[in-house]
């Protein structure tokens, strides 16, 4: 099963910032290094139209190997569309590529 988690709602014209962090546990005590991993991510309108997509670059690592930091500038959100988007969360892993996480993200103005 896939999970399904819903993003915070990105304001059109402001920064957006989205920190993901992995472990081998469900306790959170071991991190996972994901640093070979490769990220992507589609967001779709109800009609299925690509509305912006997140290629593995805006998924910077920083010094901890398990996690990742999404930014998106100012300039950038103010460039997407307003509205209730799904998407899809896809990960490339030296297993193969698998579908992280799906939800919804609201764009508002």
């Amino acid at each position: 099963m896939i999970p399904e988690h819903n993003l915070r709602a990105i304001k059109k014209g402001n920064t957006w910032v989205w920190e993901l962090e992995y472990f081998t546990d469900s306790c959170y005590s071991t991190p996972r290094d994901v640093s070979a991993w490769t990220f992507s991510l589609v967001a779709k309108n109800a009609s299925g139209v690509t509305q912006f997509t997140w290629n593995d670059a805006l998924f910077v690592q920083g010094v901890d190997t398990n996690k990742r930091t999404v930014t998106l500038s100012a300039v950038t959100t103010s460039g997407y569309n307003a509205g209730d988007f799904s998407y899809e969360l896809n990960v490339t892993k030296p297993e193969g590529t698998f579908t992280e996480m799906k939800g919804f993200v609201n764009v508002f103005v």
